[in-house]
């Protein structure tokens, strides 16, 4: 059984410090393609009313306020269906309620989430005792749990325009934490049957981020239920594909051999009604080889009306499944077709349906009652699409944000290791990453570092380099391109250090790669690497490519080089050996500068347009790039 029933709370142990030296926090969602989506002078709808949150289009419809709750699939654990409603302290457009930088005190409501308005008066007098609201609830998941005063509040509309409080929900302390919790009423009261009733969900909580976290699943009004009514007749998918090349959803594509690189995705499904049923499945791939400025483009269905396990397409009333593509991806295919040797990137996009009597009615063998459920349509829970990428980089995480890692003290590193698909050695040039948005006080600059393998632990240190920091909302990715690259093979690590200012990452929930992650606190040469219990994926992307290469900053005698005065105002002497320097604003672009040579070993540097800020300053020492920092003011 996936589910528990009645009024029960869960105890999430997953707070913001996740580990002793990594830190889970908040971001900013941004604008979501909810937003705005508020349907005011939508017409008064009749029963039933479904929403399971599985796609973000068609229900739009069915909510008059649903701009500022996130719909997404990777901050609740184990949901009844794929995607679902998350309550925070953020707005539609991602903003905290009331931004404080400290993160506390600044309690009030939060998100709120308002059905349209439905017309009660059209169910018969004789049916208003078997009319009931039910839907699935779990508070924190991988978020935050909300604490004592925290709550989240079901009201009614009534037929004086008055919002009367029916349920409060809080988070108690003697449940599970991986389990979402079904709640059933029944609405009989004479007041709520009019032609503008309503239900909502409104949290509480702190309004300075993504905080005391509630998610909402699979909400369900109808006439015809009774209290024990928890059993539907929808077979549905609730965790999205995992990734196609090992445990990565992007590889470069120089490194991809079928034989060797190639894996079966695996996805979730559910029984959502109480007794056995069949489900078959199908795999849908269409291939997309980049070479030069041409598209070639091939589809191909491969699994087809497969069985769930080998033959057997049975699965238990209320059971959850972990399921495993058998054709897709073709392991041993030689189709220049699908996996182009010429290409210099392929997009590989795979859609996955479920097939199942999901809206067949008896009379065609299916268990969709029409007088009942018409027009819910249960069959918009049965489809995913996934893509992969064969490019430059390697990939654990799916491209979706759901928080922030950073490390908890200044002088920290984190480690993060990637075993390569190919056993040739390769040039690492560069890194993605997703520098989200948040609250509080940030570093403007970051150091990234390179490890060869030592027994499963970061070894010697390959490249050092420090490089800006450019925050974006939405999963933006920065390319944060190196100087001077690194030779690796096999096994490498790529990390980064935790200066005086925080230095956020996104992390993807939705895939694990924690096993990967290790922290010290001795800096870059530390005798010790531990592990940590960060459960998800940073975004972190090594990318590889041609570049300068060093083999290691231990093979290294760096020259002093004086960079003064430091603050200054636009002008400024380097003295020492510093050659093709070069100065960079704090979101990583070229700043125009003069050059004055003032002796053998001194230049004078002038910025053309200076602006007040923090700027890098790269130079070549003779031997390696280096980069200080410097702060321009007015």
């Amino acid at each position: 059984m996936f589910i528990k029933k009645y009024v029960c709370w869960i105890l999430w142990l997953l707070p913001m410090v996740a580990s002793a030296q990594l830190k889970l926090y908040p971001i900013a969602h941004g604008i979501s393609n909810q937003a705005g989506e508020r349907q005011k002078d939508l017409p008064h709808m009749s029963l039933p009313f479904w929403d399971d949150f599985s796609t973000a289009t068609h229900t739009d419809t069915l909510w008059e306020d649903k701009a500022n709750v996130w719909i997404n699939a990777g901050s609740a654990i184990n949901p009844p269906t794929i995607n679902v409603a998350t309550f925070d302290g953020l707005d539609a457009n991602g903003m905290a309620y009331a931004p404080n930088p400290n993160q506390n005190l600044d309690f009030g409501p939060t998100d709120l989430l308002a059905s349209r308005k439905i017309k009660m008066t059209d169910v018969p007098i004789g049916q208003r005792n078997f009319v009931f609201l039910s839907f699935y609830y779990q508070w924190g998941g991988f978020g935050e749990s909300p604490e004592r005063n925290d709550r989240l509040e079901l009201e009614f509309l009534n037929n004086q325009g008055v919002w009367k409080p029916i349920q409060t929900f809080v988070a108690e302390e003697n449940q599970q934490p991986d389990e979402f919790y079904y709640f059933n009423i029944r609405i009989n009261q004479d007041e709520y049957y009019h032609d503008d009733f309503q239900f909502r969900f409104q949290a509480y909580g702190k309004q300075s981020g993504r905080f005391d976290m509630w998610h909402i699943d699979y909400v369900y009004m109808n006439q015809g239920r009774t209290e024990d009514d928890d059993s539907h007749p929808d077979r549905t998918l609730t965790v999205p594909a995992s990734g196609m090349f090992g445990s990565y959803f992007s590889i470069p594509v120089k490194h991809f051999q079928t034989s060797f690189t190639l894996t079966n995705p695996s996805f979730g499904v559910a029984n959502i009604k109480a007794s056995q049923t069949n489900i078959n499945f199908s795999t849908y791939g269409t291939f997309k080889n980049y070479v030069g400025q041409e598209i070639y483009t091939h589809s191909e269905l491969f699994d087809f009306d497969t069985p769930l396990q080998g033959t057997d397409a049975s699965i238990q009333g209320k059971e959850r499944r972990t399921v495993i593509m058998q054709e897709f991806p073709p392991l041993t295919t030689t189709d220049t077709l699908l996996f182009n040797p010429k290409a210099d990137s392929i997009q590989i996009e795979l859609e996955l349906s479920l097939n199942t009597k999901d809206n067949v009615i008896p009379d065609d063998n299916g268990d969709y009652i029409f007088a009942t459920y018409n027009p819910i349509d249960f069959r918009s829970n049965d489809t995913l699409r996934t893509t992969y990428f064969l490019k430059n980089y390697y990939a654990y995480d799916d491209g979706i944000a759901e928080y922030a890692l950073g490390l908890a003290q200044s002088g920290s590193v984190a480690a993060y290791r990637f075993v390569m698909q190919t056993p040739e050695a390769d040039t690492l040039n560069g890194v993605y990453v997703y520098f989200p948005n948040s609250y509080g006080t940030f570093a403007s600059t970051v150091t990234f570092y390179v490890w060869d393998d030592n027994n499963g632990r970061p070894g010697s240190l390959l490249l050092e380099e420090l490089v800006p920091v450019q925050r974006n909302n939405n999963n933006q990715f920065v390319l944060r391109p190196f100087i001077q690259s690194a030779i690796v093979q096999d096994t490498f690590y790529i990390g980064w250090r935790q200066s005086t200012g925080r230095v956020l990452i996104g992390l993807d929930t939705s895939n694990d790669s924690g096993e990967h992650l290790f922290f010290n606190n001795a800096g870059a040469n530390p005798n010790t690497w531990e592990t940590t219990q960060i459960y998800g994926s940073p975004m972190i992307r090594p990318r590889f490519g041609p570049g300068a290469v060093v083999t290691s900053t231990e093979e290294r005698t760096k020259k002093e080089v004086v960079l003064y005065p430091n603050p200054n105002k636009g002008e400024f002497f380097l003295e020492g050996n510093a050659h093709r320097v070069q100065v960079l604003s704090a979101s990583g672009h070229p700043v125009n500068i003069e050059q004055f040579q003032e002796g053998e070993n001194k230049k004078r540097v002038k910025l053309l347009t200076p602006m007040a800020g923090l700027y890098i300053v790269r130079y070549f020492d003779g031997q390696a790039y280096q980069s200080q920092k410097i702060i321009i003011q007015e």
